[in-house]
């Protein structure tokens, strides 16, 4: 028998037996051998129409938190129907058999975190004179994707000039929600000015009484460094009493509910 011959009857043979089949489409590969779907999702809830495509508006139906990233969640048929069934839906067809559910991630690189921290600070709320000069992003970074902005939490500055080493907190946001957070080492420059408080001890501050609708302002002086924002004893000028008030300007304290 000649070879060509040979190749077509076991072919034939082949095809008869059912051994051999059409390559999966790219869709088919969602569902590996044993049964289980696997799903990557973006944002911190869980939606049906993240497991079922096609439900139109059941598609926005919540089924919980997303899995955090590192970690899946396995989800089977009768445990969809039961949840589904708790929010007064009764049937929803094709849903998967059993499906592991995980976060999807994102790499970002140093170069990128370098800027998105640079961004971060300058937002940050940190008064004029501070300076971020250098920070240790890590390589190889990977957080939740689908993140909206990024926030930066730093510690309060030193009262003196010069240098400061710190840890800044970088927080991976969506629609208010934290995704990640990062710490990284960073090195700023503390100017004389901005080392100095927006009040110093004993300098003239007016103290205002607000007691309901009614407010009372008397003559004070500091009793300890601050800024905006700190509750410090003040000494009221008239009567030497102290008080602990609220310095909400750089000249002005609030005490409210208390006569000086």
């Amino acid at each position: 028998m000649k070879t060509s011959a040979v190749l077509v009857a076991f072919a034939c043979l082949v095809v008869s037996s059912g051994e051999v089949r059409a390559r999966p489409r790219a869709a088919e590969t969602e569902a590996p051998r044993d049964g289980v779907r696997r799903v990557e999702v973006t944002g911190p809830r869980l939606r049906l129409g993240d497991l079922v495509e096609g439900l139109g508006a059941l598609a926005d139906v919540d089924l919980g938190p997303s899995p955090a990233p590192g970690v899946s969640r396995l989800l089977r048929r009768d445990e969809l129907r039961a949840e589904l069934e708790a929010q007064g839906i009764s049937s929803v067809p094709r849903l998967p058999e059993a499906v592991r559910v995980s976060r999807r991630l994102e790499r970002v690189t140093s170069a990128r975190l370098q800027a998105l921290l640079l961004d971060a600070v300058r937002g940050a709320g940190l008064r004029d004179g501070i300076v971020l000069r250098r920070a240790e992003a890590p390589a190889n970074l990977k957080v939740a994707s689908g993140w909206q902005r990024v926030s930066a939490m730093v510690p309060r500055p030193p009262r003196r000039p010069g240098e400061w080493s710190t840890t800044v907190t970088l927080a991976f946001e969506l629609d208010g929600q934290k995704l990640a957070r990062v710490a990284v080492p960073a090195v700023f420059d503390v100017s004389p000015e901005a080392a100095a408080p927006d009040l110093a001890k004993g300098g003239p501050v007016t103290l205002v009484v607000k007691n309901g609708l009614v407010e009372i302002a008397a003559r004070a002086s500091a009793g300890d460094n601050a800024d905006v924002g700190d509750v410090i004893p003040v000494t009221v000028s008239a009567t030497g009493k102290v008080v602990r008030a609220k310095l909400v300007t750089k000249d002005r304290a609030v005490l409210e509910g208390r006569r000086p």
